[in-house]
């Protein structure tokens, strides 16, 4: 009788068993099926399906495995040689029946479970895969939309355009003006996902703080957020109706097409700074390898995504979508500029009286909210405690007089200080000085002696000075990144990259900036206007280039214009050697990036000036076919044309109305923000 109730137990364990392993192979062909239209549908790759169907062939075992074991213990025990024990076992095998479907059923539902989480991180690890390499492909048997088709045909990465298009929700039925804002939210997701990598390497970042490769990690983490900010910015402007022209918030809501251009520019501008950096790292002690690589992949062809969104958007917001060399901005609100003559300054006839009074005044007679001096008689003793103590995203100007004197301290007013005004005594007065250069290990973006990020930003009457010298190269005085800048009265003073106008619009109005190499430099939208552009002495072996500007792709509203100002040898410059000094040649410009863009106009250029005005990057002598450089009506010794360089991108400006492209009412939108600061500007060609 035991015999007999082990093999009637056996035999029940083996149907059980046989049973289970038919469901298995039933589930299990589901579950793999699945996971293969898984796979197709949201790109898995080879090691995701592996590990997917993995997961469902274990837990399939493990429970077959489980309820056997169960099963022949309970039937073990119900194989005694009573008669009584045959009804318990008819008993125990309904309940075992029904115990069985509910633990199926609990088992196919965490089996349910298991495969969706194990697709989840599958698909999060592929689109944290495919955002950092930029990847992503037409989806298979689909072809582009004609609304598609047409918005990327305007890129210059269409296929990559395509590609990302049709994989965004909803734009397989979307337009052309809705693709806008599709663009933009798919680069805005790769922008994130890019600071979402580079943030993890913070650790490793942190160990590397003294190496030149931990101060460009910096830099891209600063830029990515500043990218992502500009893309969200952007995307709410498109969706929201553009405020009244009285409106607060009508400066910095996107009232035009023009303000969405800068931000769009800015964004690839914020983009390549990262890039700029990362190439910068090597050659400083400490650098092991580990952050460039890393940021490298992170970035992937980031880069194309964002100039593809800045392209379809060039597109909408231009007449008939054409794309053309010389950006046409909007066209509302072009009137002749005029000026009262009563004023000791000329200024517009309607800019505010108080606006006025802030900027002519004389700085003990302004009403700062903060007041900072050496010799504590102020509310504080440093710049930067004062700009800490500045209010955040604050809509009315908050001023700050810095009383003479040499303050030694390197300043950044970050994006968050808005509308801050620095006040001092007077250019050579109130100067703030640094000394950090690439060379103690710095990314150039790191060496400034003031950096300001904030929109509205004003300075008056100051000096702002790196001392680091000509021969530890690279050491920016003042760094400007924030939209609608200003600087006023003011000198800044360097050697190679004195000045970093690195993105959004800026003008400079009465300023003394002085330099060798490249002194002027970055991929902002500027104006200098009546300034002195002063040319130093180099070291042995260089020539001193007053721009080199970084525009590097043809839709971005950037570029340098000099527009009635001086280009002058400074005085160590002239009592130079006349064999040095004519070794030293000072020319115009060398284009920093592909579509570099500089324009003078109508200035004075003294005859340390070099005949061929224009010098190649490198020793190769060969510049891109794609710069522009103009010349409109420029006078001096320096300003003769007849032996100027041969490059296609070289243009002797003819007509006024290319010219006026690159004055303060056009190029930077000056009609519509300058007039509130008080600044004195001429919006049109006379100066």
């Amino acid at each position: 009788m035991h015999t007999k109730s082990s093999r009637y137990t056996q035999n029940l364990a083996i149907r059980a068993s046989a049973k289970l392993q038919k469901k298995k192979r039933v589930n299990s062909e589901a579950k793999n099926g699945q996971c293969e239209a898984n796979s197709a549908n949201t790109l898995l790759s080879p090691h995701s399906y592996k590990f997917c169907a993995s997961l469902v062939s274990l837990l399939l075992h493990l429970h077959q495995q489980r309820f056997a074991s169960r099963f022949c213990m309970a039937h073990a025990t119900l194989g005694s040689p009573e008669p009584a024990a045959k009804p318990r076992l008819r008993c125990a095998d309904d309940r075992h029946r029904r115990r069985l479907i509910v633990v199926l059923c609990i088992v196919g539902v965490a089996l349910a479970v298991g495969i969706a989480v194990a697709v989840a991180i599958a698909v999060l690890g592929r689109s944290r895969m495919t955002s950092s390499s930029g990847g992503g492909r037409e989806p298979r048997g689909r072809a582009p939309t004609e609304a598609i088709a047409r918005t990327c045909g305007v890129t210059l990465y269409p296929e990559l355009c395509v590609s990302e298009l049709m994989g965004f929700p909803g734009a397989a039925g979307a337009g052309d003006a809705e693709l806008v804002p599709m663009s933009l939210n798919a680069t805005h997701r790769r922008v994130v996902d890019a600071l979402y990598n580079a943030t993890a390497l913070g650790g490793a970042a942190a160990l590397l703080a003294g190496a030149r490769s931990g101060t460009a990690y910096g830099d891209c983490v600063e830029m990515l957020d500043a990218a992502a900010e500009l893309l969200a910015r952007s995307v709410g402007a498109i969706a929201a109706p553009p405020p009244p022209p009285d409106s607060v918030d009508a400066d910095t809501a996107g009232r035009d097409d023009d303000d969405i251009m800068t931000w769009l520019s800015a964004a690839l501008t914020s983009h390549d700074t990262c890039l700029d950096s990362l190439q910068e790292v090597g050659a400083g002690a400490g650098d092991d390898g580990r952050i460039k690589p890393q940021m490298l992949g992170y970035l992937g062809n980031l880069g194309e995504h964002l100039s593809n969104s800045l392209a379809i958007f060039a597109a909408r917001g231009r007449p008939g979508g054409e794309l053309s060399d010389v950006p046409v901005h909007n066209q509302l609100h072009r009137r002749l500029l005029t000026i009262d003559d009563d004023d000791d300054v000329s200024f517009p006839r309607w800019v505010r009286h108080n606006d006025r009074r802030l900027l002519q005044a004389a700085a003990a007679e302004i009403e700062a909210d903060m007041v900072v001096a050496k010799d504590g008689t102020g509310t504080h003793r440093k710049i930067r405690d004062a700009v800490k103590a500045a209010p955040e995203h604050s809509r009315r100007r908050v001023v700050i007089y810095v009383k003479a004197g040499v303050y030694t301290e390197n300043v950044k007013i970050g994006s968050k200080k808005t509308n801050l005004m620095l006040v001092g005594d007077g250019a050579g007065k109130t100067v703030v000085v640094g000394y950090r250069s690439v060379h103690d290990n710095y990314t150039t973006f790191h060496t400034a002696t003031l950096a300001v990020a904030g929109a509205g930003f004003i300075m008056r009457d100051m000096t702002v000075e790196n001392r680091a010298g000509a021969a530890r190269h690279q050491a920016v005085a003042l760094l400007v990144s924030g939209d609608h800048a200003v600087v006023y009265r003011s000198a800044v003073l360097g050697y190679q990259d004195t000045l970093y106008a690195h993105a959004q619009r800026q003008f400079y109005r009465d300023c003394d900036v002085a330099g060798t190499v490249d002194f002027v430099f970055g991929n902002a939208a500027v104006v200098l206007q009546n300034c002195t552009l002063w040319a130093r002495r180099p070291l042995p072996g260089q020539e001193n280039t007053v721009t080199a500007q970084g525009r590097r792709d043809p839709n971005q509203s950037t570029g340098i214009s000099v527009h009635g100002c001086r280009l002058l040898p400074s005085p160590e410059l002239e009592l130079a050697p006349a064999a040095r000094r004519g070794r030293a040649a000072t020319y115009l410009g060398r284009p920093w990036k592909p579509y570099s863009r500089a324009v003078y106009m109508m200035s004075y250029m003294a005859g340390h000036v070099h005949a061929a005005g224009w010098l190649a990057w490198d020793a190769s002598g060969r510049a891109p076919d794609t710069l522009y450089y103009g010349e409109y009506r420029n006078s001096g010794p320096g300003a003769a044309v007849g032996g100027r360089v041969p490059w296609p991108g070289h243009r002797v400006i003819k007509l006024p109305e290319e010219a006026m492209e690159f004055t303060v009412g056009r190029f930077i939108g000056g009609y519509s923000w300058l007039p509130p600061t008080g600044v004195a500007f001429v919006a049109g060609l006379t100066v």
